[in-house]
């Protein structure tokens, strides 16, 4: 993937939208996105940071409509993300903030929030940290009955 493709209308990392509105794109070719509800993927990015090589995992990641998305290669879906998440294939839609957009400015709901030096995240490093939050936050979510 390379800024030229990544979302098309992009050059040199700059979305080119005269009214600064959010524009769909279409998924791919080399990258796809996985979108997690933004408290999975702000505990995923917090656990990360904690260390410097898994921080390395995560590449750029945006907020639209109380989700963050990241960006992935293609085929990054097997094995499969857990539940809660969605994973967009190569020739699916995604609705992307434009690139001057920072999360902060934004009121902490709609924008970038990383746009870190490598833009695709690293399924191998992820994929492990992103199911077992995702699994502690659905086990923590199921009513236990009462005594």
């Amino acid at each position: 993937m390379t800024l030229a493709t990544l979302p098309s209308g992009t050059v040199t990392g700059r979305t080119r939208s005269p009214d600064g509105a959010v524009r769909t794109r279409q998924v791919g070719p080399g990258w796809e996105v996985l979108l997690m509800p933004a408290p999975l993927a702000e505990l995923v990015t917090h656990t990360l940071g904690e260390n410097t090589v898994a921080a390395s995992a995560m590449g750029w990641t945006f907020a639209h409509a109380g989700h963050r998305g990241i960006f992935l290669p293609e085929l990054s879906d097997d094995p499969a993300w857990p539940p809660g998440t969605t994973y967009l294939k190569s020739g699916a839609s995604v609705t992307l903030p434009p690139f001057h957009w920072r999360l902060a400015e934004r009121g902490g709901t709609e924008g970038w929030v990383a746009l870190n030096s490598q833009p695709l995240s690293k399924p191998m490093l992820l994929h492990p940290v992103v199911t077992l939050i995702a699994a502690e936050l659905a086990h923590r979510a199921v009513p236990t009955p009462e005594s």
